[in-house]
């Protein structure tokens, strides 16, 4: 298992590594289905004459498959399926009980068919399976997909060119470079997508699901040096990848319109305009110690700094990420008033910063995974004065979610944030807040602004790509894998198969100070104090 540290969090773009030679994600399933479809039907086999036997190795067996489990990461997936389901026919309880009931039941199947045909049954099942999934499960609803897609690849286009098209083929294939958007890609997806997409994963989906049962390739696995290398693989990719789309505020996070119709407010005023809406939330005072956990390129913790007179911390495991922050701090000449920290949130209570008024954690605690969840919240009391004030904003998923809202769920998991298995629906965030003691002041839904903010990124990407440097600089594979996410997000956030929830909480004693919470006034209208010339609010 000390592999799983070396390669658990490493996920190439088809979220697979293959640095060893071999793709571990295929070797795994080879040995899964080497052991649940050939090994342990043997086995039973050969112990079905003596009972004792019989059920030890069954015990064994069923053991060994609780263990594996609890090491990967399936548990992870098993528990976010479950908490977006509100029935048992919704799609993600479907799903994610579907494989592990098949994968349990699959040895005695074959031992049956073993027992009463013979070996070459075992194998007869897999072609007739087989056979079934080519034939009938991907015989999708005739539509005129060639309305809204060209297709490069000939195979492809006899396939799916009068057909409904699986997501899952549509954005690999995109992302390869085998099909492009007529128009479009987001007016397409927004206005005809229903037209054209069949949402139920295919068995690339499938697989990458079942092989999270094994820790060398489970993006769900936590250790300090695999979410180490998951941060780096995705934040360390280049400043310019993502200032082309971000702008100059160099915000990851969803920012704050005012107004349904944004009143012609740009990104960056949204931007400024959340910073200070966190600020305000927060009741960030002039000296208040505040620290950012996953501070990202440092821009609320300057923020804190420069218009609410804060002494602010942040945290990140990005290298670019820290790197940014420090030019930017002697940029702004912010001096003091501004410290970078480089590690886990894990390391912070060993950092020696000591006791924070204000916690902000902003859209970073999805990455700490399910497991670690009450880990995570532990760090943030302990650090956190017992008249302190904690906002934590995290995207979730819709309760309740069809075969569409789980195909973007899957799709984020595999190519974008793998591991970021925290993203639930709201209330799974308020039970843990109140099981490691605070009281949630205060909950928000901002996913249509989301919708808005992802909808600048796609315009600044498509339109940095149009001068050819980003193109030049980085494989065509990850271009096109950012224009369809950020085109698809914009999509599922703007409906609700994601949306984005803050909390405001503190710790839930007798002695907190709750009347502070009561506002005297409401939150400011928009923009705040931003500076006249606009781009001194981030300068470059």
């Amino acid at each position: 298992f000390a592999a799983r540290d070396r390669i658990g969090a490493r996920s190439a773009m088809k979220g697979v590594d293959k640095a060893m030679g071999v793709d571990p994600a295929n070797a795994a399933l080879v040995s899964l289905w080497a052991v649940f479809a050939v090994l342990v039907p043997m086995g039973l086999r050969l112990t079905f004459g003596s009972p004792a036997i019989f059920c030890t190795f069954v015990a064994a067996t069923i053991g060994s498959v609780v263990w594996l489990v609890g090491q990967g990461g399936a548990n992870e997936k098993l528990q976010v399926g479950l908490s977006m389901a509100n029935k048992w026919t919704d799609s993600t309880a479907v799903m994610i009980l579907a494989i592990p009931i098949t994968i349990a039941t699959t040895p005695f199947i074959n031992w049956a068919l073993w027992a009463w045909f013979g070996l070459w049954a075992v194998f007869a099942q897999y072609a007739a399976l087989y056979a079934y999934y080519l034939l009938v499960y991907l015989d999708t609803a005739p539509a005129e997909t060639t309305k809204f897609i060209e297709f490069a690849d000939a195979g492809l286009k006899a396939a799916w060119g009068q057909k409904k098209i699986p997501i899952c083929i549509l954005y690999e294939s995109y992302c390869e470079g085998k099909l492009t958007f007529k128009a479009d890609l987001l007016e397409t997806l927004e206005k005809h997508r229903e037209e054209f997409i069949d949402w139920r994963p295919t068995f690339t989906i499938i697989r990458f699901l079942i092989v999270q049962a094994f820790p060398q390739v489970s993006t769900s696995f936590k250790s300090i040096m695999a979410t180490r290398r998951e941060i780096a693989d995705h934040y360390d990719r280049g400043n310019d990848f993502f200032r082309a789309f971000m702008g100059p505020s160099m915000v990851y996070t969803c920012g704050f319109f005012h107004g349904p119709e944004k009143k012609g407010q740009t990104l960056e005023e949204a931007q400024f305009n959340k910073m200070n809406t966190v600020c305000q939330k927060l009741l960030v005072q002039p000296g208040d110690k505040l620290l950012d956990i996953g501070c990202g390129w440092g821009t609320l913790a300057r923020h804190a700094a420069k218009h609410h007179g804060a002494t602010s911390y942040g945290i990140t495991l990005s290298k670019e990420g820290q790197k940014w922050c420090e030019a930017k701090n002697k940029l702004e000449k912010l001096g003091e008033k501004v410290k970078i920290l480089f590690g886990d949130y894990r390391e912070l209570p060993s950092k020696g910063a000591g006791k924070f008024k204000r916690i902000a954690s902003i859209e970073m605690a999805e990455h700490v995974g399910l497991a670690n969840f009450q880990t995570y919240l532990g760090i943030v009391e302990e650090l956190l004065e017992d008249d302190g004030t904690f906002l934590m904003q995290v995207s979730g998923l819709r309760k309740g979610s069809n075969w569409q809202d789980t195909a973007w769920g899957l799709f984020m998991s595999k190519y974008i944030f793998p591991g970021a298995d925290a993203s639930t629906p709201c209330n799974w965030y308020v039970k843990e807040l109140e099981k490691a003691g605070f009281e949630v002041a205060s909950v928000e839904t901002i996913g249509r602004q989301y919708s808005h903010t992802i909808r600048y990124w796609y315009t600044n990407f498509v339109t940095e790509l149009a001068k050819g440097e980003l193109r030049n600089k980085y494989p065509a594979f990850l271009i096109n894998l950012w224009v369809f996410f950020l085109g698809w997000s914009v999509v599922a956030s703007g409906y609700g198969s994601v949306s984005c929830y803050q909390f405001v909480a503190h710790k839930n004693t007798y002695t907190f100070p709750r009347d502070q919470l009561i506002r005297t006034e409401p939150i400011k209208d928009a923009p705040f104090s931003m500076p006249a010339k606009k781009a001194d609010s981030f300068p470059e």
